[in-house]
């Protein structure tokens, strides 16, 4: 599966999420259910496979430290 989209971020509708939970499957194999509620209370769950879930988390942490530099004042740098 592709963490990218043939349409840029901007070119798409989004929501904002207003509550997320990720709860490991019954069958212990190392995946998760991440379940995602927007503000108006509609909800979506995706069975997201282990190296999935590892390649998000990992994005998670690249994009959080690049954040965090930015807010720090370091210098801007693209991720």
């Amino acid at each position: 599966m592709s963490a990218r989209s043939p349409a840029g971020p901007e070119l798409r509708q989004v929501t904002q999420v207003q509550e997320w939970r990720v709860e490991r499957t019954l069958d212990d194999d190392g995946g998760v259910v991440l379940s995602i509620v927007a503000p108006g209370g509609e909800s979506q769950s995706f069975l997201v496979g282990q190296a999935d879930a590892h390649d998000i988390g990992e994005v998670l942490r690249r994009k959080a430290a690049w954040v965090e530099r930015l807010d720090h004042g370091e210098p801007q740098r693209r991720p």
